[in-house]
Formats: structure tokens, sequence, C-alpha cells
């Protein structure tokens, strides 16, 4: 092999290896748009799932303020209801 189709066969490596380079490099940047627009869809659904419980436990705890309510009524009328037999 003479040193011009040694060069030539470089160059041409050479020419082929930065091409897969810029492939690997494009693929690379894909995927980091790709996991950033991944990772903010989490945290806007975590947002809204943290919205959902705060509303969860509000009504939760308006329930249980009624409930409270109501078993004091029960207990009075039960009382009632006693001294009324």
């Amino acid at each position: 092999m003479t040193d011009r189709e040694l060069l030539e066969l470089l160059v041409e490596k050479i020419t082929s290896m930065e091409e897969k380079l810029r492939r690997v490099e494009e693929s690379q940047i894909r995927m980091e748009d790709e996991l950033v627009a991944k990772v903010k869809a989490l945290f806007d659904a975590r947002e809204v799932q943290l919205d959902v419980n705060d509303r969860i436990l509000d009504s939760l705890s308006r329930i249980e303020g009624k409930l409270d309510r109501l078993s004091l009524k029960v207990a009075s009328h039960d009382s009632l209801l006693k001294k009324v037999k």
C-alpha cells in the first residue's frame, strides 16, 4: 500500500468517524431534550396531584366536622329518647 493510499484510507476513516460522532451528538441532544420534557411533565403531574390531595384533605376535614356534629346530635337525641321512655 502506498503512502497516498494509506493517507486516503485514513482520511476516509476519519471522515466516517466524524460522521458517526455527529450522529451520536445529535442523538444525545435529542435524548436530552426528550428527557427534559418528560421531567417537566412528571413535575407538572406531581403538582396537579398535590393540588388534588389538598382538595381531598379539605373535603375530608369538612366531612369529619359534619360527622362529629351529627354524632353529637344523635347522642343528644338518644338521651332525649331515654328520658321519654
